[in-house]
């Protein structure tokens, strides 16, 4: 929602708010309906008074005008996803399927796991990717991102020829999954010991 319907919409609710009021105190008895009455056209009849509620009705006019005539459209921007145009039309790539490619991405990397992630579009079009991974306690953190984050860029750029600005990534936890091909850090790696094989040769 735009600053000026916000706005709009502040108005409105404090006008409908004030009435609401006026009517329980006028129906209680609190207040009378004729003082009431009589005060108005004392200050519309005033120098100052009328100018203020010529003001405050002018206002009132065109916002109305606004909301019946010219309603904003939805902002949707980056919400169905990412759209590139050409001269033959638009191509929309569904959020979906850019959360579906950085998941298979992060497949491929031992001890990482996606958990969720994001595109949004700045102002300069660029595409910044938000990813939240689980990774595992056998493996270092700052390699992981870093070669997921080079992954990301590359699928990105290969199959949606989508250049990534930002890969931000944020490890939710530390999983005790073990990744395979990685020697557990509490076992020893097993020494082979080589032993000594007499050759011999044949004499001519």
């Amino acid at each position: 929602m735009k600053i000026f319907d916000r706005l709009a919409l502040k108005i409105f609710s404090l006008i409908i708010f004030t009435i609401a009021v006026g009517i329980i105190l006028i129906i209680t008895g609190f207040v009378s309906l004729g003082q009431i009455i009589t005060d108005f056209v004392n200050f519309a009849n005033g120098e100052y008074g009328t100018r203020i509620l010529l003001g405050i009705s002018g206002v009132l006019i065109l916002i109305a005008i606004k909301g019946l005539f010219f309603a904003s459209k939805p902002n949707s921007k980056g919400k169905e996803g990412v759209i590139l145009e050409n001269d033959n039309g638009k191509l929309v790539i569904s959020k979906e399927s850019l959360e579906n490619l950085i998941a298979s991405v992060t497949k491929e990397i031992p001890g990482a796991e996606t958990v969720s992630s994001r595109t949004i579009v700045d102002k300069n079009k660029n595409l910044i990717v938000y990813v939240t991974a689980l990774v595992s306690k056998d493996v270092m953190i700052k390699d992981v991102s870093n070669e997921l984050q080079n992954k990301v860029k590359e699928a990105m750029r290969r199959t949606a020829d989508l250049e990534v600005k930002e890969v931000n990534i944020r490890i939710k936890n530390i999983t005790s999954k073990k990744v395979k091909g990685l020697p557990s850090p509490n076992v020893e790696p097993e020494v082979i010991e080589e032993s000594n094989v007499e050759t011999s040769s044949e004499e001519e």
